[in-house]
């Protein structure tokens, strides 16, 4: 009897599990789908995540790149920008406020007012507390035995409806996007705390939020600052906000003993191979700027990879660095500094952290 799950760690092996060779797109839609199925009671989601119909597959890409094709226009990236500010500011009133809540309320905030067109004035903070700790809770509970009610949900998509009361289900956008953008964010803040470098990089990033100061290597060889892109390919790499991906093996029903059910791609592990340079368990941004043979960020495997990667891939990370710089220009040491806890959190796990009013 084969083991009933797989599990990949190598770089070439999660490649070929994500993109397998000579495999229809049906047969990749199903593969994703079955495993997902618990988001459909847990979250109500009916996207291309929990489908296999490739007209579902189309349409929700379609759509996901009309809106980033929008505000990524240079007007609708001034106003993204401007949100991103407005959020933080919206969400720091308070003497100490939970490290996670104030991430997960600014994202959510972002991508309701800056990705979908919510009225900011709308979004109260006690309402957006809610909707994103439900949303944490609901995810962590659809991956254990724990019995799935629906009144929370329908309590989530009380909010969410009112807030986005033009698209027929606004989770199906809203998850991808704040579900990764807000862990990227959280720990990229932690890391740029701690370095003056990498500070100093979101700070400029902050003051002119362009494609060229993103990508910008300062001060190159000793003591060189590290891109803005390279610091958040580096949280991506050590700290993927998707650390597994889970494609169910489909096969008939004679070879079902003989063949694991689930393939399970260990993003986490894989990431962490010498193939992103010397000592992969620390975290370098350098390293993405080491040489000509240096890791580039689409070799980064926590957008997926092949047909199915994120449709957001490359929009993702320039997005979420608006988000960090945004907070990092508030940490100032003089008006609000960061509590540390006693390790990174991942979606859960952040005990202990706070943001102080000095």
């Amino acid at each position: 009897m084969t083991p009933r799950t797989r599990i990949h760690t190598s770089v070439s092996a999660v490649r070929t599990l994500l993109s397998p060779p000579g495999i229809p797109i049906s047969a990749l839609l199903r593969a994703r789908s079955i495993p997902n199925q618990r988001l459909v009671k847990a979250l109500g989601i009916s996207s291309t995540f929990v489908s296999d119909d490739p007209s579902v597959h189309d349409n929700f890409t379609r759509e996901a790149k009309v809106l980033i094709t929008t505000v990524s226009a240079k007007d609708g990236w001034s106003r993204l920008v401007d949100v991103a500010e407005t959020c933080v500011d919206k969400f720091l009133d308070a003497k100490s406020l939970d490290y996670a809540t104030f991430v997960q309320s600014v994202t959510l905030s972002v991508v309701l007012a800056g990705l979908l067109g919510t009225d900011i004035d709308d979004l109260d903070p006690v309402d957006v507390a809610f909707v994103t700790k439900a949303i944490n809770d609901r995810w962590a509970q659809s991956k254990s035995s724990t019995a799935l009610t629906t009144e929370v949900l329908d309590n989530i998509n009380h909010h969410i409806f009112r807030w986005v009361p033009d698209r027929t289900n606004p989770l199906n956008l809203i998850i991808p996007a704040y579900e990764t953008m807000w862990r990227v964010a959280a720990t990229a803040v932690v890391y740029s705390n701690r370095d003056c470098l990498l500070r100093d990089a979101f700070i400029s990033y902050n003051e002119n939020p362009t494609d060229d100061q993103f990508r910008a290597l300062a001060n190159e060889g000793t003591g060189a600052q590290p891109s803005v892109e390279a610091i958040v390919s580096e949280v991506l790499r050590l700290h993927p906000p998707t650390r597994h991906i889970t494609r169910a093996v489909v096969a008939p029903w004679w070879k079902r003993p003989f063949v694991p059910s689930v393939d399970v791609a260990d993003v986490e592990e894989a990431q962490k191979s010498l193939l992103f340079g010397s000592d992969p368990e620390s975290f370098n941004p350098m390293r993405f700027h080491a040489s000509h043979s240096a890791p580039k960020r689409d070799q980064l495997y926590a957008f997926g990879h092949g047909k199915l990667k994120c449709v957001a891939a490359s929009w993702a990370p320039p997005a979420a660095a608006v988000i960090t710089a945004k907070i990092m220009a508030k940490l100032d040491g003089v008006t609000f500094k960061l509590q540390e806890g006693p390790r990174i959190g991942k979606r859960e796990g952040w005990d202990g952290w706070s943001i102080e009013r000095v």
